[in-house]
């Protein structure tokens, strides 16, 4: 039996360690990096072309890079199917997988080396990303941070990614 990602989750892993041997970690980025992040979109693309919204048209989210080398991260679609009223240990198994599926959560230590920052997954709602490293390009958009997933292929041979966009949060 395959599992199959969360559909929101991007890839389930790139490389199973990290960045390569002799790669240090990047000195001038680290403190553009580390603070509070709150998600501003979040959009999948096949080729160059936005093909939709994993997490809904107005997704949340925070992320954190911690100066000890930590970071989290928890994203959720706003409108996330729930009965009012209703405790989530109380819910039905169908349920609680309906309100999961709009929700990504992790937690473990980072890497940024050469453009790319690597999150050596410690916690994840998601169970094949615990023990994994998961591999997003850095790039900046005047103040913001924009976080990629590397490209992977479709079945019909055509290139998917993930683009999250990011502003510092408090300011």
């Amino acid at each position: 039996m395959t599992h199959q990602p969360h559909p929101a989750a991007g890839p389930a892993l790139s490389s199973p360690s990290g960045p390569a041997d002799g790669c240090a970690q990047e000195q001038d980025a680290p403190g553009r990096l580390h603070g509070t992040w709150t998600l501003v979109d979040y959009t999948r693309w096949v080729d160059a072309e936005v093909i939709g919204r994993p997490l809904g048209p107005d997704p949340v989210g925070q992320l954190v890079y911690q100066r000890d080398g930590r970071v989290c991260a928890f994203l959720m679609r706003r409108e996330r199917p729930w009965t009012s009223g209703r405790s989530f240990t109380d819910a039905t198994d169908e349920e609680r997988g309906a309100a999961a599926l709009g929700f990504v959560g992790y937690a473990g230590r980072f890497v940024l080396c050469d453009g790319l920052v690597f999150h050596h997954v410690e916690m994840s709602l998601y169970v094949e990303h615990v023990g994994a490293v998961l591999v997003r390009r850095v790039s900046w958009s005047g103040p913001r941070l924009v976080l990629e997933t590397e490209g992977r292929r479709t079945r019909s041979g055509r290139t998917l990614t993930d683009r999250l966009e990011w502003a510092r949060s408090g300011g």
